[in-house]
């Protein structure tokens, strides 16, 4: 595949540091302007009309003429100029646009200092908006939006310590590049913008994802700590608000940096290169939060599209953040060290240090679970290559694994509901079932992989395994609150379709009695309809899950026999998959094999 197909890199010498950084921000503009904008993102054609085409001009707009090209690389005869930006430990807090500059024409609003005006200053780069000119409203406008990234994405978050960012950002110390895309990001998910606003900030967002310059700043000697949380933080959004191909190339380009930085050696960084030792212990911690944010992508935009991860977590020797992030990190001979090295087959092992630290346990555990989901997806992709008593061997093995880890879990870990007589806050409960969706996706793979393998009774003791998954799996979507949706990472959005699908195969099964469980089944699937519905009013991907269920749902008749649904369990090897989307653009041909 496209992300796996990219040449490996081999680690050289790298300079790990947080104050300069090497940027490629001249490439040359291409002459021709090409169609406006708007008609590009809307998908709609353009007839380049000036100074306005005919789609805006119904919009009541004015067009944006980009001569930015849209795919990635430079233009033909353009160039690079390597420049040194202004070191993040200088004050100055200089915008450095490193995007492409474009043309764009605005129409005079009546309102100012609004939160078009702060995000227009940054679209333009060196040139003149008289329309936003209160520097100081925007200066604040850009503040609010920086605390609120804090509040959005929380489990996908790069940066550890909010308190350290706020006060570098306060005192200018923050690459400007890193804060133009936290308030872009931060007005999209949580602003109610007018037209002019919103198309303000998605040609920004335009603009940082297709400049070349974001991943081109990567590349260097040097890498710096800002430059991989802006890129973090762009891969994470493209993921899910422009899933595709592009998205899945981010990440794998974003991991394969981290790899050859050494990123995922973190455990005694000093021992890697010398210039590691001028990186505070502060940094350290900086440096493991991005590597965990990167583990996370590589883990579930490959098990979304069935393909092999980039990351081993049995060579992962970056440690777990064991420190509350609002507290200075302790000696470092004095932290205990954890990492998924230490037991990459045995992951409940880790659980007694992680559980001594409660004021990481959450975003730990995320990393715990994420880690046996990891294995069982490693498991899908072995089940079509290797030969049956291995496979045998190595589903027990695995089950093995989580029945462990879900016995090593504390005391109501496993309580879909909030755990009130602990005082549990909202947004911990959340992040915790969060974990619990992880976990329980694990087990419906392995149990749809047995379903693979079983005949006869066997094979019906795993399927009614199937249902009682997603049961459970609904049980806890029924204690959702939509206001999360934004706050956490959607890649859940998975774990809901996955299970929409079986539950819908369950209700149209000949095996399936009439009755309560028929109507059961049917509430649970309103539940997680309506849970991905929420989740689809923020984000793209699970739009296009939604769309992706409501498709396989209508083109599956009733009165589906067993042959019928081991048939579907074959096709299904991850929702994004090829096989899963040629089987959902012809399903009664698969089906019909089987009759």
């Amino acid at each position: 595949m496209a992300a796996n197909s990219e040449p490996a890199i081999p680690r050289q010498s790298t300079k790990p540091t947080s104050a300069g950084f090497t940027s490629n921000d001249g490439e040359t503009q291409a002459t021709n302007l090409r169609v406006c904008d708007t008609c590009i993102r809307k998908k709609v054609k353009c007839n380049q009309a000036r100074p306005k085409c005919s789609h805006c001009s119904e919009r009541g707009v004015t067009c944006a003429y980009s001569s930015k090209r849209r795919k990635p690389g430079p233009p033909p005869g353009s160039h690079h100029r390597s420049t040194t930006s202004t070191p993040l430990t200088n004050p100055g807090h200089q915008r450095n646009h490193e995007e492409d500059q474009i043309v764009t024409q605005f129409p005079s609003p009546a309102h100012s200092a609004s939160t078009a005006g702060h995000l227009a200053s940054h679209l333009l780069p060196n040139q003149e908006l008289p329309t936003y000119s209160n520097l100081d409203a925007s200066s604040t406008e850009e503040e609010d939006l920086v605390l609120t990234f804090f509040d959005i994405l929380q489990d996908a978050n790069p940066i550890f310590s909010r308190s350290r960012f706020l006060n570098n950002y306060r005192h200018s110390l923050c690459d400007s590049g890193l804060i133009s895309t936290i308030t872009t990001i931060s007005a999209r998910l949580t602003k109610s913008l007018s037209l002019q606003e919103s198309v303000a900030v998605d040609d920004r967002i335009d603009l940082l994802l297709s400049s070349t310059a974001v991943q081109d700043n990567l590349f260097s000697d040097t890498p710096v700590l800002d430059q991989f949380r802006k890129s973090c933080i762009l891969a994470v959004y493209e993921f899910h608000q422009f899933p595709g191909h592009q998205s899945w190339m981010r990440i794998g380009a974003l991991t394969r940096m981290a790899l050859r930085v050494g990123l995922d050696q973190l455990q005694n960084p000093r021992s890697l290169q010398p210039e590691w030792s001028a990186v505070s212990e502060e940094d350290l911690d900086e440096w493991r939060a991005i590597w965990w944010c990167i583990y996370r992508l590589d883990s579930y935009s490959n098990l979304s599209s069935g393909t092999p991860y980039l990351i081993s977590e049995h060579l992962v020797t970056t440690a777990f953040i064991l420190h509350d992030p609002q507290q200075s990190p302790p000696l470092q001979d004095n932290v205990p060290r954890m990492s998924l090295s230490d037991q990459p087959s045995d992951v409940w092992k880790l659980l007694p240090g992680v559980l001594a630290h409660p004021d990481t346990i959450v975003a730990n555990m995320h990393n715990i679970t994420t880690t046996i989901t990891r294995q069982v997806g490693s498991l899908m992709r072995l089940c079509k290559v290797r030969p049956q008593e291995e496979i045998d061997v190595r589903l027990t093995e695995v089950d093995r694994r989580l029945s462990a880890l879900r016995l090593a879990l504390p005391l109501n870990w496993l309580n879909p509901k909030r755990n009130a007589f602990s005082n549990e806050s909202h947004a911990d409960h959340h992040a915790r079932i969060v974990t619990l969706f992880q976990l329980l996706m694990a087990r419906l793979l392995l149990a749809l992989l047995q379903c693979g393998v079983l005949l006869d009774e066997q094979w019906l003791i795993s399927w009614q395994e199937v249902l009682e998954i997603c049961q459970n799996i609904a049980c806890i979507a029924e204690q959702w609150d939509s206001s999360f949706c934004v706050k956490v990472d959607p890649a859940i959005s998975f774990v809901v379709f996955t299970t929409l699908v079986f539950l819908d195969i369950h209700g149209k099964s000949i095996t399936t009695p009439d009755g309560t469980l028929r109507v059961q089944i049917e509430h649970d699937k309103t539940v997680l309809r309506l849970m991905l519905e929420q989740f689809a009013t923020i984000w793209t991907l699970p739009r296009l899950l939604k769309l992706s269920y409501v498709t396989f749902s209508e083109s599956i008749p009733g009165s589906l026999t067993d042959r019928h649904i081991k048939r579907i369990i074959l096709r299904f090897d991850a929702p994004l998959h090829s096989r899963w989307l040629q089987f959902l653009a012809d399903p009664h041909k698969y089906l019909n094999d089987d009759q």
